[in-house]
């Protein structure tokens, strides 16, 4: 992220002071919030600290936005239910599974709200070392690859265990077929590929993705598709979509690449003060060209699109973002 300075990035806690003017609709004592995110150096991370810097003028003097680099998508969803966290970047899948209470939830989150839809596009994507002679997904479901995943509990790794069981394997079976899917944090993925530990890492990633980035810069790599019925499935099954990575979107990519995609959210706890949530969207929407210089990935965010329940897991939008998006006429009647 460009824009913001190294230690504007490793910072945390980011102080945060009225945003457009007036204070009037928030609170006149401080805020203190919290964003979760994922790890440090992820562009989500660097969406968060973004964030908190463009919500300069809103909020009372002396409130806070803790960006915390913890959980992933499905991990972000739970936090917001446990009271955690106020605000969590998570996918429409996970959302809505957590509203439904299926998947991943044995029970509704009932606390779970939809914020910000459609930040970016995340494509689910298997980079493998050119070297490693592997062709397809079919070679890692024989046990023929050692493969990277990200951390349990993030959208990456929930993606590679679907993709599994449309193929009719496991984890476990890839191991017990001699191969074997490894978490593993995003700072060790690059040199477990690099040296051989690994051969190939699968994730969901974006436009700029700095993982991603870097290792095509620095390692010999190509895309993996996804075989049609696995598509289609994602589609059908999990509430993915249907794409294509566009040709050259990472080094050695010379075409398109046939898989399936998604959009980052931003849901809420249902327990965070209206009017703190209308002004924080408020804010991106009144400050979305700022946004779109945030990260690469968020280049094409639209908010028109924002409060589309589809894009936050057809979960129940926030009283105060659907206020923000009324007054913007995004949703009427």
């Amino acid at each position: 992220m460009a824009s913001l300075s190294q230690a504007t990035i490793s910072k945390l806690a980011l102080s945060v002071a009225a945003l457009f003017g007036s204070v009037s609709a928030v609170s006149a004592e401080p805020v203190n919030l919290r964003l979760a995110t994922t790890g440090v150096g992820s562009g989500w991370y660097n969406y968060g600290a973004g964030m908190a810097e463009l919500v300069l003028t809103a909020l009372p003097e002396g409130s806070t936005i803790d960006v915390l680099p913890i959980a992933g998508g499905e991990g972000n969803i739970k936090l917001l239910q446990a009271g955690e966290t106020e605000m969590g970047i998570s996918f429409p899948m996970p959302a809505a599974d957590a509203c439904q209470g299926t998947g991943a939830y044995d029970k509704v989150q009932d606390k779970i709200r939809g914020m910000v839809g459609g930040l970016d596009v995340f494509y689910f994507s298997t980079f493998v070392r050119k070297d490693a002679g592997i062709s397809s997904w079919q070679d890692i479901v024989d046990g023929k690859v050692k493969l990277a995943t990200a951390n349990i509990g993030g959208t990456g790794e929930q993606g590679v265990r679907q993709v599994l069981s449309l193929l009719g394997a496991t984890k476990d079976s890839v191991s017990d077929a001699g191969g074997s899917v490894k978490a593993l944090k995003r700072t060790a993925t690059q040199a477990a590929i690099g040296d051989g530990q690994m051969d190939a890492w699968a994730h969901i990633v974006s436009k700029g993705h700095p993982v991603a980035t870097q290792m095509t810069s620095t390692i010999d790599m190509t895309i993996l598709p996804l075989p049609p019925e696995v598509r289609s499935g994602m589609a059908s099954k999990f509430g993915w979509i249907e794409a294509e990575i566009p040709a050259g979107l990472f080094k050695g990519q010379d075409a398109a690449v046939p898989t399936v995609k998604a959009a980052s959210n931003i849901m809420v706890s249902a327990d965070v003060d209206e009017e703190i949530v209308y002004t924080f969207v408020k804010t991106i929407v009144d400050k979305s060209a700022e946004l779109r210089k945030v990260h690469a990935a968020l280049g094409d965010f639209n908010p028109k699109m924002a409060g589309d329940k589809a894009l936050l897991g057809g979960c129940p939008l926030h009283p105060g973002a659907e206020r923000a998006y009324r007054e913007a006429g995004i949703l009427q009647d």
